[in-house]
């Protein structure tokens, strides 16, 4: 049986490219970056959707829960 996607509408919502913020682990920074990649992760039974964000002003990849994203706009298709 395939393992039950966590919020899959995020993952329509979502594209490569995308600028989004969201918070830092600290739960105070707001970063921004944009979505380089999005698939799911599997936990615990379940898979959940996630985005590699390159992180603007850190230069650097952040691995992101979908459901923690903001877009500040989307990619123009």
């Amino acid at each position: 049986a395939e393992m039950p996607i966590i919020g899959e509408d995020l993952l329509n919502r979502f594209d490569a490219g995308d600028l989004v913020k969201y918070c830092a682990e600290d739960m105070v920074k707001v970063k921004t970056g944009i979505i380089l990649d999005t698939y799911t992760i599997p936990l615990s039974e379940r898979r959940f959707p996630h985005a590699d964000i390159y992180v603007i002003g850190e230069g650097r990849t952040e691995t992101v829960l979908l459901g923690n994203l903001t877009i500040i706009s989307k990619v123009s298709n």
